[in-house]
């Protein structure tokens, strides 16, 4: 009794090791006898196919729009960086500009004019001397400026347009009448019914809608004033007018 009241923790300690030994010797022999009674889990292998393609187009066009975003525009119509302007009409309504000065012309019409000149008949008595008519439309003073010249071989005449070359048939009553023109060098044929045109200038109707008004028969050169500021006609084509602000720029309206 001497020896159990001094070796008692011993001897329980050695009991427990003994029971911890025992129970995985159990453990092992329990987990041995449930795998034999477990059935094969092995699957054949399926044959490897061919995959489908993915459709990704919903994502291709995501990427193009973040890739590319569309620029920002901030002229135009919309108001966040312009105001929209209104103005009272003369009836009492209101009118909404959305576009002013340059921007707001409108090309009503553009018209050519033309440089005219035609022989009208001889001085007679063997002067050699010949009449001709001249039309010119160019002439923002004169827009219908018409006068006569006397004629005579191979003499310069005061306006500079045409010199006298050659005389076809009759002196006193010529069929046809070579002129020369200086500033191309070419020569043309003129008769009494057949006269030489060409156009020089263009004239334009312009339409300016912030003030509702009408600017007619506008030549090259001419002043026009928007809204208090004045604007320049500097050039006028068959389909379009360019006006300058000052000396800087330009605003070309097509005439649609």
């Amino acid at each position: 009794m001497e020896f159990l009241k001094r070796h008692y923790e011993k001897i329980v300690l050695c009991l427990v090791l003994l029971g911890l030994a025992a129970a995985a010797v159990w453990m092992r022999m329990a987990i041995e006898r449930v795998h034999g009674t477990l059935a094969p889990t092995t699957e054949p292998r399926r044959k490897a196919g061919t995959l489908a393609p993915m459709d990704l187009s919903t994502d291709q066009v995501t990427l193009a729009q973040v890739t590319n975003p569309p620029a920002i525009t901030l002229s135009g119509d919309h108001n966040l960086f312009n105001p929209v302007t209104w103005k009272r009409k003369s009836d009492g309504t209101f009118l909404k500009i959305v576009r002013t000065g340059p921007d707001a012309l409108v090309v009503t019409n553009i018209t050519r004019l033309y440089t005219v000149i035609n022989y009208d008949h001889a001085s007679g008595n063997g002067s050699g001397v010949y009449v001709i008519a001249i039309q010119q439309h160019s002439d923002p003073q004169h827009p219908s400026h018409k006068f006569d010249e006397y004629a005579k071989k191979d003499q310069k005449m005061r306006s500079g347009l045409y010199i006298l070359r050659d005389i076809k048939g009759d002196a006193d009553d010529p069929s046809e009448l070579d002129l020369e023109l200086p500033e191309t060098g070419d020569t043309v044929a003129v008769t009494k019914d057949k006269p030489y045109e060409w156009v020089d200038s263009n004239i334009a109707d312009l339409r300016y809608e912030p003030e509702s008004r009408t600017i007619p028969k506008v030549h090259v050169n001419d002043f026009i004033t928007l809204d208090g500021e004045q604007y320049k006609v500097v050039e006028i084509t068959t389909n379009a007018v360019r006006i300058q602000f000052r000396t800087t720029k330009v605003t070309e309206i097509k005439w649609k």
